[in-house]
């Protein structure tokens, strides 16, 4: 229980400071430079790695880690996004799908590690996540009708797989060199 507490709290606090991050200080540079993309949309969505890890290592029981975290930040964004109460579970889910359809399909062990075939598995998980993640949302946001299937609805999905997967990558290259950071701080301190 106490350490099921400690992975929420840890999980919300990199949950919440990736997104406080994207939408104090990315999403309003993206609307300085690119006026024309929706301000639903994040070319830089960095709460999609904290999502993809999350759900990479804690497998379903990462939904439930998130789902606080991104309830409070929907509560908090929700003026500027305008999405439904249901749309972090939609989130969730769709990412959640994603990411089990690469590890069943291309994993031959069920263990995570941080092993170079690993990395590769959480950046397909997270691109297949990120395409449900934006199907899912624009199913829910606008049904199946023909407006799916309008330019406009596909620019807003393409949007937001660009944002989850650039967000994904900075995410999973800043744990790269947070990982190198403490292996030189260990090597200094061995000497």
């Amino acid at each position: 229980m106490k350490d099921s507490l400690y992975t929420l709290s840890l999980i919300s606090v990199a949950y919440i400071i990736m997104f406080s991050l994207t939408f104090g200080f990315i999403f309003p540079l993206q609307q300085l430079l690119f006026s024309g993309v929706s301000a639903q949309i994040g070319l830089l969505f960095l709460p999609h790695g904290v999502r993809v890890l999350t759900l990479y290592f804690y497998g379903w029981r990462g939904m439930l880690y998130l789902l606080p975290a991104s309830y409070l930040m929907f509560y908090l964004s929700v003026g500027q996004t305008g999405q439904s109460l249901f749309a972090p579970i939609v989130s969730l889910f769709g990412c959640y799908l994603g990411m089990q359809f690469v590890r069943l399909s291309f994993a031959d062990t069920k263990s995570v590690s941080f092993k170079r075939h690993d990395w590769k598995l959480m950046f397909w998980g997270g691109v297949a996540a990120s395409i449900l993640n934006a199907l899912g949302l624009a199913i829910f946001d606008h049904g199946l009708d023909d407006t799916l299937l309008s330019t406009v609805r596909q620019l807003d999905v393409l949007g937001y797989v660009i944002g989850d997967v650039l967000g994904l990558m900075v995410c999973l290259a800043s744990v790269v060199y947070v990982f190198r950071m403490i292996r030189h701080l260990k090597i200094i301190s061995d000497t």
